[in-house]
């Protein structure tokens, strides 16, 4: 039968009290509400009730057999049961991933599987399928009841994908899910697989005919029984084309005996049907429904528009008996729609009687649309009339780029598809909203090659446009990290903006924004507040939200690198909070500020949760439009966290490989030169390393570390590739070359007002004056960044320095007077060796038992031969135990590896305070032979 009225079923149980995002629908899990002389199906409801037992059944048929009045009533019998059972209804943008799974979490959620699961699936619209998919099935697994949730109109989804992910979910929820799709196609699913396996069970055309008693149901006690049966037999029980021979009998008795001339069995006689009920309506009713054809839904009013009338609302009111071909989209019954097999018989029917009317209809549809601010719909019919000038002038009117800002990429990028790619590229509006769309995804080549074109319009219509072409190839610049290296960038871009309409606030706030950006890029911390205060107030005067929380982020990072962790914080929870409700529209936005609060949670020690934050934040920002500064925080610390959780450097390495491959894909010349300088301190890491000497050749040394000092956009190379070489000159002995470098480092951070790297600096020149036997010269730098710390909280300062730092901090616990037992230093020295004893829990786990042997023999005095002799093993072996022991202890000769050793408690009976150990391996070292990192001795 044909559908019939689409209301929500009062008794229909599904989480409408939570704030759901823009792009869900929720009345998609409205079932239909079920008409009063609808024929209720027994003996399918019974197979409906057979096939429940097993994961699915299969509705296949064309239109028109019943398939959603069946479902309709199986969906109301299991809730007079109070079974979980749920309804999703899906239409062509369902083929959208993460829309129809989006969908289907709610309707899951609705029939009883475990709210939080689909709560957080909705709230991360675009994860990847497989891990969305993983969800629901842990939130079917764990409903408390079996879940049945109906699909209806799966063939409009028409994705082999979508197919796929189904038949994952229903192989692993096991007992707890039962789906039932209706579809007029059939689907990518292995059903002869699934159907010999016992979990699928098929109804089809045969299935769905009414039955002698269900078709004098439905053409109701005024048809005598043999006229009934002789028009059963003429439609073969096809539902709709016996509901369609009750409206032809209805509209004249007389025709009780010339049923001979209705007939059919085929998809066509709906046009033949139709026809017949079309030709015998008033020419009123008949005008109305072949006007109204071409649009997609209306209300009494639009069909006024676009019939240039104003009767429309009577004879929609004198149409109710065509619920089933007209249908309501609301409760109120305002706004309808045509059954789609009967919106194409309309449409042809309009198009031979009416020749060029359609265009007309369109036009009219799109302006109307246009009045009532609906931009995709008034787009969509000024394209579907062939004006695309017309539809291009909507955009230009929306404001360009600006509409990714207010609708996100996913509606933008649907509105352009109605444009071929040579209309946008010759179209001034539609150059730059693609040349943006283009730079939100990523794409900027394509978004170069557009901005190129632009330049090439006449002045004539590149001038409404030019202001809107400053901000996107600004936008496109800063992108690229090119505005940075520019000494007069920023002088240049706030030229720009103070060029702009006193009223311009978007595009101001857009410019101030890059402003910000830039300054911070180098190093301009204090000028990078000022312009990101600036830009997040001009954001809010033009109510941009989007746009003001980019401003936030940038202010955020600069407290965070002047050492405000407390301010930055707050600020980046709150950038994330708002972040979180336009994740619809800008996912860059929520993941920027994952990626920028991970950062702080890994310098606060939290080290779970900046992994929770960050992953699937870096994978949004390496697909669409991230920038440097983000890269740049986001890869240090996902650096920081491989470091930690594999000291064997493999994952380190693997992820700099990435993150060069990432560099070069987008032109940044500065995140290549960060991966480089991090990939000298992983290296080192890595006793012996023969790439190691080649890649400090590469990088320059102290010729590099000059050129950083005369850039001041190079202040994060500075640092990390400063860290590294004097690491690098510390652990060959050369205290005094590290020392240079360190305070090189130490005087342009307080020049900058650089926090995060003088604590780190200072920290380092500490290290490095406690191993030249220097502690007095060490605590001033020591006191300082403890001072840091406690104030900050950023623990990370000391413990990313390892071991070193631990016995550093025991010997000024020791030997220095100031640090007193309850001091504020004191409480500080105590929680950093409580957390690098935490991080080094363990540790001898990493430790074969062979290797301690070793170790121990090591300890003792003995040499690589005396080892193998008292081991009972060859002397290639121990020098093989003792490379892997050099390696994993990060040291470089036998003296560093025993100190390491006894500060890690790996030697038994060694108790000496860390300033103690070193001399008592310095005199076990004096008497063996030297030993180098590979394990090798001179006997």
């Amino acid at each position: 039968m044909l559908k019939p009225v689409a209301l929500l079923n009062p008794r229909t149980s599904h989480p409408r009290d939570q704030a759901l995002p823009d792009w869900i629908l929720a009345s998609k899990l409205d079932p239909p509400l079920l008409r009063p002389d609808a024929v209720r199906r027994d003996a399918l409801l019974v197979r409906l009730e057979q096939a429940h037992q097993g994961a699915m059944t299969l509705l296949l048929a064309p239109p028109g057999f019943g398939k959603t009045t069946l479902l309709a009533q199986w969906h109301r019998l299991l809730l007079e049961r109070d079974e979980g059972i749920a309804w999703l209804s899906l239409d062509e943008e369902d083929a959208d991933t993460s829309r129809f799974l989006g969908h289907l979490a709610l309707a899951l959620q609705g029939a009883g599987a475990e709210p939080g699961l689909c709560t957080s699936l909705l709230q991360q619209r675009d994860q990847e399928p497989t891990t969305a998919v993983n969800l629901l099935i842990r939130a079917v697994r764990n409903a408390p009841r079996r879940v049945v949730v109906l699909l209806d109109d799966y063939d409009r989804v028409g994705s082999p994908m979508i197919d796929d992910l189904l038949l994952r979910l229903v192989e692993h929820s096991g007992t707890r899910l039962h789906l039932l799709l209706a579809t007029r196609k059939p689907t990518a699913l292995p059903v002869a697989r699934l159907t010999l396996q016992g979990q699928l069970s098929r109804i089809g055309t045969e299935e769905l005919t009414l039955d002698e008693a269900e078709t004098h149901a439905l053409l109701g006690s005024n048809v005598p029984a043999p006229l009934a049966d002789e028009l059963r037999r003429y439609t073969e029980g096809w539902p709709v084309a016996l509901h369609l021979a009750r409206l032809w009998l209805e509209a004249d008795s007389d025709r009780h005996t010339q049923v001979a001339r209705f007939s059919g069995r085929s998809v066509e006689i709906a046009a033949y049907l139709a026809e017949q009920v079309i030709n015998d309506l008033d020419p009123l009713t008949r005008d109305f429904l072949l006007h109204t054809s071409p649009l997609e839904r209306f209300n009494a009013t639009l069909a006024n528009w676009v019939r240039q009338a104003t009767d429309s609302g009577m004879i929609l009111s004198r149409l109710t008996h065509f619920h089933g071909l007209l249908v309501p989209l609301d409760g109120e019954h305002e706004w309808f729609r045509y059954h789609s097999l009967f919106a194409d018989y309309l449409q042809q029917q309009f198009e031979r009687e009416h020749p060029g009317q359609l265009s007309l209809v369109h036009q009219r549809a799109s302006r109307w649309f246009d009045q009532q601010q609906q931009l995709p719909e008034a787009v969509r019919h000024a394209a579907r009339a062939g004006h695309d000038e017309l539809a291009a002038s909507y955009i230009a009117r929306a404001g360009t780029w600006q509409l990714l800002l207010r609708h996100g990429t996913a509606q933008v990028r649907a509105l352009l598809r109605h444009f071929d790619h040579r209309t946008i590229r010759e179209n001034p509006a539609l150059n730059l909203t693609q040349s943006y769309l283009h730079m939100k995804l990523g794409e900027f080549g394509h978004a170069r090659l557009l901005l190129e074109r632009f330049r090439d319009f006449p002045a004539a219509q590149r001038e409404p446009f030019q202001r809107d072409y400053t901000v996107v190839v600004a936008l496109l610049r800063d992108l690229l990290d090119e505005i940075c290296p520019n000494p007069h960038g920023i002088t240049q871009i706030a030229a720009q903006a103070a060029a702009l309409d006193e009223d311009d606030h978007l595009a101001h706030g857009t410019l101030l924004c890059i402003c910000a950006t830039t300054a911070l890029g180098r190093g301009e911390f204090a000028a990078a507040e000022t312009y990101a205060i600036d830009g997040r107030d001009a954001m809010m005067r033009c109510g941009s939200e989007i746009g003001a929380n980019y401003a936030l982020l940038h202010l955020g990072q600069s407290f965070y690198y002047r050492g405000r962790l407390a301010e930055a914080e707050a600020i980046y929870q709150q950038a994330l909070a708002l972040a979180a409700r336009h994740a619809h529209l800008d996912r860059v936005l929520h993941a920027a500020s994952s990626c920028l609060l991970a950062q702080l949670q890994y310098e606060h020690g939290r080290h779970d949760q900046a992994a929770d934050l960050l992953q699937p934040a870096l994978e949004v920002i390496e697909q669409h439009d991230g920038w440097l500064d983000i890269f740049a925080s986001a890869y240090e610390t996902a650096l920081g966290l491989a470091r930690q959780r594999d000291r064997s450097g493999r994952s380190a390495l693997a992820l700099l490989d990435h993150i060069e491959q990432i560099a070069h894909q987008r032109h940044l010349s500065r995140l290549s030169e960060l991966a480089t300088a991090w990939r000298v301190s992983v290296l080192l890491d890595q006793p012996g390393s023969p790439a190691l000497d080649s890649l400090i050749a590469r990088i320059g040394g102290e010729s590099g570390m000059t050129h950083t000092l005369l850039h001041p956009q190079s202040w994060r190379q500075r640092a990390a590739m400063g860290f590294a070489l004097a690491r690098w000159h510390r652990l060959a002995g050369r205290s005094s070359a590290a020392l240079a470098m360190l305070r090189q480092i130490e005087e342009s951070c307080i020049a900058s007002d650089n926090q995060y790297h003088l604590a780190r600096a200072r920290a380092r020149i500490a290290l490095v004056l406690q191993y030249r036997g220097e502690p007095a010269a060490a605590l001033p730098y020591l006191h300082r960044v403890l001072d840091h710390v406690a104030l900050t909280q950023s623990w990370q300062v000391i413990t990313e320095l390892g071991l070193p730092a631990k016995a550093m901090l025991r010997s000024l616990r020791q030997h220095d007077p100031q640090v007193i037992a309850g001091t504020t230093r004191a409480l500080t020295i105590q929680a950093l060796l409580d957390r690098l004893s935490g991080e080094e829990e363990g540790v001898s786990d990493i430790f074969s038992g062979r290797e301690i042997e070793v170790l121990e023999q090591l300890g003792c005095g003995y040499s690589n031969k005396q080892i193998a002799r008292r081991l009972h093993l060859s002397e290639n072996t121990v020098k093989f135990h003792l490379k892997n022991l050099y390696r994993k202890l990060e040291a470089r000769t036998r003296e560093s590896a025993l100190a390491n050793a006894l500060q890690r408690g790996l030697l038994r009976g060694q108790t000496e305070p860390a300033r103690d150990a070193a001399t008592t391996c310095a005199d076990l070292a004096a008497r063996r032979p030297d030993v180098g990192s590979d394990g090798s001795a001179d006997s």
